[in-house]
């Protein structure tokens, strides 16, 4: 069933489940719908972001309440932004986007958005604090979307606001003539840079007094929008193992106990408290060595490095950086994570939160034992605030108290127990639960009162039981799911020939969620609904049980196939940043998806997979898929396939980012076998080798022009083009660069693509650089935009940033190339970037030898040369004159640093140098 119908089936029949489950109607449609109130405005475009503060948290606590508040909220902005003579872009969570052709017309509006709002009634008041964003840039509509740097700029510059602000972008607030604007000085926006921002003041308006938002300490923890209860001091306690005795605290309790929420909790505190970065690891969808390595290693950032196994290069990622590591559902792969975590403990500046059903039995793990909920007090809080999600009438009275009372002390306190229990509430009162209890949990499928495991298998079973057919063969379905899925893509796997089709599924699944048995949480403005491990893992034995696994394993893979494909095609358009956003979201279903094939032993499957999300993976530096694709070469079936040239040049891209010998290996293996290159990673990571300097002119020459004869996809045709500019650029044809960069842009103009804008503003500024060399910089700065406005890292973000350091660096201010040089080493070491973190050396050693520090240059370099990259001219020149024959001893004193050891003595080097100019001004 398409997508679109889906929707609107979901749209349709979704007024009374909202009622029923406490969402908000709209949340659930609204992914895949836009909201158009006319044509998209092109060209100079202002836009503006509303976002409720806290809409979460207050949608737990009084959902009745903030449904009808949100409903005066939609009305309300929509008739403000169709009075201001703006469009509607798309809703997203619990605001708005839209776009204005002028931006004093979208200031006018934010200021009549937050008049409206303050002539509510006290409660929508307290409930609707709109925080406002507004940014201006040039754009595009493609698709009724907007994607590129402008409107990441503007989601980043509404982050800043607190509800009841609006905060302006300098480039909006320079078209505001007539406007009280009170400048709030540089904030940096994430993922961007910094940006002078402003606050705008208007009459009629009460102003929010606190200071803008700054940006959080990087984290990845989940949001839970349920209100969190019993369990601060435990939080406390937690906090305090972590600081006075031990890097590894394991929290030890069963299923359902809510360890996972505690530890949630505790990273949240943790963040808040700006003790640690912190980074949250849900193990619960592997379940093997190898790809619990790999998962770790995906969910922190870190990339596999030369020399070092994955779990090595995991140690050296994250020694030195002050982090808190959560590892969540360790139970099922308890002696895999203990190996991993005696690994990991040494290294300086980490602490590690486990979860898990048992210890992991480690060299000075903590345990911290996780009780239930205290039925008479937190528990009974827990049966209230859950019911009150799932009937708004709900209140605890003298009257039903001491059965409410019953039901936790019944269910030993166990939180996913009184959960499931709660969600009962519009089907029977609490004295009707209590009698079900006491005919010895008949109507939860118990046996009478156990253990708190007994409890909650026993209610989980009542819970599976009371469900539909229809309802219970979708929710043993979605247990093939590893971190959950869209409405869409659950009906593309879970429906049969039998009873169940694709316009089922909106209704069964928001039963499902109804009753607790699903949950659903929004991502990226995409809703997506999964099972808690315990779920899953009780819908796993029940699949087992019915003979259906390994059909519906099957099925999910195959989803997963053609979702890669999909995406795949909409690389390279203007749809790209989204593409990249599905397959983060999608990342550990496709890792299943991988196994299962793997396990079927379908070697073509397989190989489609790993090549459908190639390039992605390529530009994100997703370094996962490398080893995929080692592992297919590998195997004793790949050779002689015709997916082993695009294989080999995978693994090759792989081998280079790792810093690693084998990258010509890999690469000429497979143009053996088949010199046509299909895709062109063969040649992509040849041309990657040169860009380290390693290929004589000849041999680039030879390469770059050969590429450039049999490009099959676009991808091929815009790096072919972009890599034969670099290298003509770097020999100094200019005319004949020229040629090609102009190809670049051609080709940016054909697809839309920000990657390709990437590429040619890249090549662009090549071409520009030896007529004027700041025109160069401006078109490189701001070509920088485009790949740091994706949803993740990517790559040309480094290699753009290295042509401007290379250029900058002996024409800046001494503070400002200092600056720039330690800023580029950090982030490629933040990135575990190595490659990158390298070819930042020669152009550092230029800074600190400038500074009077060519010794520790010298070093750089050093290690730059005995990790396969050769510095320029002018690097070894610097060096020369401030060293003269001795530069030789240092050089071979670095040989001896990894690329790491010799990012963080640049990183110090260069900070003790902007100290000592702080000094002295």
């Amino acid at each position: 069933m398409h997508l679109t119908a889906i929707n609107s089936l979901l749209a349709g029949s979704h007024a009374d489940a909202s009622r029923k489950s406490g969402f908000h109607s709209s949340s659930l449609v609204q992914p895949c719908d836009t909201f158009y109130m006319g044509a998209l405005p092109s060209g100079t475009v202002t836009f503006l972001l509303t976002d409720i503060e806290d809409s979460s948290t207050k949608w737990e606590q009084t959902p009745g309440e903030m449904r009808d508040a949100l409903a005066i909220h939609d009305a309300m902005v929509a008739e403000a932004i169709a009075a201001g003579g703006g469009t509607i872009v798309k809703h997203m969570g619990d605001g708005c986007w839209a776009a204005f052709d002028a931006a004093p017309a979208a200031a006018r509006t934010a200021v009549d958005i937050q008049q409206r709002l303050q002539h509510q009634s006290t409660v929508v008041r307290a409930l609707l604090r709109v925080r406002i964003g507004l940014h201006t840039g040039t754009v595009h509509p493609t698709d009724g979307d907007y994607f590129g740097p402008v409107p990441n700029r503007s989601a980043r510059v509404a982050d800043l606001a607190n509800g009841g602000q609006i905060v302006c972008s300098a480039a909006t607030a320079g078209l505001l003539s007539g406007f009280e604007l009170h400048s709030e000085g540089t904030h940096l926006l994430r993922g961007i840079g910094v940006e002078e921002v402003f606050l705008l003041h208007a009459e009629g308006v009460e102003l929010d007094p606190r200071p803008l938002r700054r940006a959080a300490r990087p984290t990845n923890l989940p949001r839970v929008p349920t209100s969190f209860l019993g369990r601060h001091e435990d939080v406390l306690r937690a906090m305090s193992l972590l600081d006075a005795h031990s890097s590894v605290v394991t929290m030890v309790g069963p299923g359902g106990v809510g360890k996972t929420r505690l530890a949630i909790e505790v990273g949240e505190a943790i963040a808040a408290a700006k003790e640690k970065a912190v980074q949250f690891c849900d193990l619960a969808p592997v379940g093997d060595a190898e790809a619990v390595v790999a998962s770790i290693a995906d969910q922190v950032g870190a990339r596999q490095q030369a020399g070092m196994d994955l779990l090595g290069s995991i140690a050296d990622y994250v020694s030195e950086r002050q982090l808190l590591l959560i590892l969540d559902n360790c139970e099922h792969v308890v002696d895999v994570v203990a190996s991993i975590v005696d690994r990991l403990a040494d290294a300086n500046g980490v602490a590690i939160l486990a979860t898990s059903r048992s210890a992991l039995g480690v060299h000075g793990e903590q345990l911290m034992n996780v009780q239930p909920l205290a039925p008479a007090t937190a528990g009974v809080e827990l049966f209230v605030s859950r019911a009150k999600q799932h009937d708004v009438t709900f209140e605890l009275t003298n009257a039903n108290e001491a059965a409410v009372r019953e039901i936790a002390q019944r269910l030993d306190g166990i939180p996913l127990a009184i959960e499931l229990a709660a969600a009962r509430i519009r089907l029977m009162t609490p004295e009707e639960l209590v009698g079900g209890l006491d005919d010895r949990f008949r109507l939860l499928g118990g046996s009478g009162k156990g253990t708190g495991r007994d409890a909650l298998r026993e209610t989980v079973q009542g819970s599976y039981r009371m469900l539909s057919a229809q309802q219970a063969a979708v929710f043993i379905r979605m247990s093939v799911f590893a971190g959950g899925a869209s409405l869409p893509t659950i009906a593309a796997v879970c429906t049969d020939d039998a009873g169940i089709s694709p316009d089922d599924i909106p209704d069964v699944v928001l039963a499902l969620v109804d009753k607790s048995m699903v949950v659903s949480s929004v991502e990226d403005g995409v809703r997506r609904f999964g099972l808690f491990e315990t779920m899953r893992s009780f819908g796993d034995e029940e699949l087992f049980a019915a003979n259906e696994r390994s059909t519906y394993r099957r099925r999910h893979a195959d989803q997963m196939l053609a979702l890669a494909r999909r995406q795949n095609d909409r690389l390279f358009t203007p749809a790209e940043p989204d593409a990249w956003r599905v397959l983060d979201q999608e990342w550990d279903n496709l890792r299943v998806a991988f196994d299962t094939y793997q396990d079927d032993q379908d070697a073509d499957a397989s190989a489609e997979l790993v090549v459908s999300l190639a390039w992605y993976a390529t530009l994100a530096l997703r370094s996962e898929l490398f080893n995929w694709a080692g592992e297919l070469l590998d195997s004793d079936y790949m050779e002689g396939r015709p997916a082993f040239t695009d294989l080999s040049g995978i693994a090759a891209m792989g081998e280079y980012v790792a810093v690693s010998g084998r990258v010509t290996e890999r690469a000429e293996a497979g143009l053996a076998a088949d010199s046509s290159d299909p895709a062109g990673f063969c040649r992509l990571a040849l041309a990657a080798v040169f860009l380290n300097n390693t290929l004589t002119r000849e041999a680039s020459d030879e390469l770059t022009s050969a590429w450039l004869e049999s490009p099959t996809t676009i991808g091929s045709r815009l790096l072919a083009e972009g890599l034969r500019t670099f290298h003509l650029f770097t020999y100094e044809l200019t005319e004949e660069a020229a040629t090609h960069a102009a190809a670049t842009a051609l080709i940016t103009e054909e697809t839309g693509s920000i990657s390709a804008k990437a590429v040619a503003s890249w090549t662009q500024g090549m071409v520009m650089a030896p007529i004027d060399i700041d025109a160069a910089l401006d078109i490189w700065t701001d070509g920088l935009e485009w790949p740091r406005s994706m949803p993740r890292y990517h790559l040309f973000a480094s290699v753009i940033d290295g042509l401007i350091l290379h250029f900058t660096v002996e024409r800046a201010e001494l503070s400002d190339a200092l600056r720039h040089c330690r800023n580029a080493v950090q982030d490629a070491l933040d990135q575990h970037y190595y490659v990158g973190a390298s070819h930042t050396f020669g152009v550092t050693a230029i800074a600190l030898a400038r500074c009077g520090d060519a010794k520790t240059g010298a070093k750089l370099v050093g290690s730059m040369i005995a990790n396969g990259h050769r510095p320029r001219v002018n690097a070894r020149q610097a060096l020369a004159v401030a060293l003269g024959d001795a530069v030789d001893g240092y050089q071979a004193a670095g040989s001896m640093l990894s690329v790491s050891q010799a990012g963080r003595i640049a990183v110090t080097a260069l900070d003790a140098a902007l100290s000592r100019i702080e000094e002295s001004a």
